[in-house]
């Protein structure tokens, strides 16, 4: 059972992103925790995450959007929903926020950006639907297999829900791509795993993913020992961190524990081979793996379906002026 209270938020909305694959995108939370409860999440470390079981819900997020798009010199060409959450969580509340604020950002000539393990509801898609070019996302999905899935993710969309929004999210015109973000070693990053991820994508349009490892932080490992009863698939997720390599992410001041860079390199490897035989494209996410790469993963800026990697048309992301500026 998730607790839920609405809250009044401190300070702005649109905050940048230390990050580098969010660079000069400004971003917005829609609430403070998550109900998806994944065992992996990185916000529990955070010194203001709530807690287990507990969702803050920002009150008045869109008109404050509104407000703060209105003044600024520039405006972005796109607006990021969530970094430290889930805008497609299934609490009410939240959804009603991420309604009303991503209608204000879409209103305002701005594109929507996101990533969720959640499922989209109609209303989003039809809000979607009138905003052509200007809507990109990626749906957050490491493995076909739900018994894992429940054990990892619990209180997100099951798998066959994820597969849905994909094509649900194509047939309104917005940019899809997957996210493979965290894969766990000897978990599932294995062939057949892999292979059926990315049969899956290519079955449904799906032309590019994003891919990373499970980066451990203190309040993760906890995490994960704490809610994963099996012990040998905690034993098998954790263990392999026991040679690992420490590093702060790419842009940003927190650090972690990554696998070893030997391990990290063949698994990666074995994805882009899966993933070139089936005629799709993979972006590893440099801020987790620094030592094997500068690129950035994307995040959902993914081109839109017209287009190639080497379109030289304006993305979604990029910067231009505002009106009357």
């Amino acid at each position: 059972m998730v607790s839920v209270d609405l809250i009044e938020r401190r300070g702005a909305v649109l905050t940048p992103s230390a990050l580098a694959c969010l660079s000069g995108v400004p971003t917005v939370n829609i609430s403070s925790g998550c109900a998806h409860g994944c065992i992996y999440c990185y916000t529990r470390g955070y010194s203001q995450h709530p807690g287990e079981g507990t969702v803050r819900v920002y009150r008045d997020t869109a008109s404050r959007v509104a407000r703060e798009l209105a003044r600024k010199r520039r405006e972005p060409a796109s607006v990021y929903f969530c970094p430290s959450c889930d805008a497609f969580q299934p609490v009410e509340a939240v959804l009603d926020q991420s309604y009303a604020a991503m209608a204000a950002v879409l209103e305002a000539g701005v594109g929507v950006e996101f990533v969720t393990k959640g499922t989209v509801p109609e209303r989003f898609l039809n809000l979607f639907v009138c905003h052509p070019g200007h809507v990109a996302c990626q749906v957050g999905l490491t493995t076909l297999d739900e018994g894992l899935r429940r054990q990892l993710e619990p209180g997100a969309a099951t798998v066959d829900e994820r597969l849905q929004a994909i094509a649900r999210l194509k047939d309104v015109g917005a940019s899809v791509s997957v996210r493979a973000d965290p894969l766990i070693h000897g978990v599932t990053d294995g062939e057949a795993n892999l292979a059926a991820l990315v049969a899956a994508c290519r079955d449904r349009g799906v032309a590019d993913l994003a891919a990373s490892y499970l980066f451990l932080r203190p309040a993760v490992t906890a995490s994960i020992k704490r809610h994963v009863a099996d012990a040998a698939l905690a034993e098998r997720i954790l263990s392999p961190y026991s040679e690992g390599v420490r590093f702060r992410l790419r842009g940003g001041a927190s650090g972690g524990l990554a696998l070893p860079e030997v391990v990290r390199r063949e698994g990666f490897d074995r994805l882009k081979q899966l993933v070139a035989d089936a005629g799709l494209h993979v972006h590893l996410c440099g801020c987790k793996n620094p030592d094997l790469t500068a690129e950035h993963c994307h995040l959902t800026r993914a081109a839109a379906p017209q287009q190639t990697a080497s379109t030289t048309q304006r993305l979604l992301w990029d910067a231009r002026p505002a009106s009357g500026a």
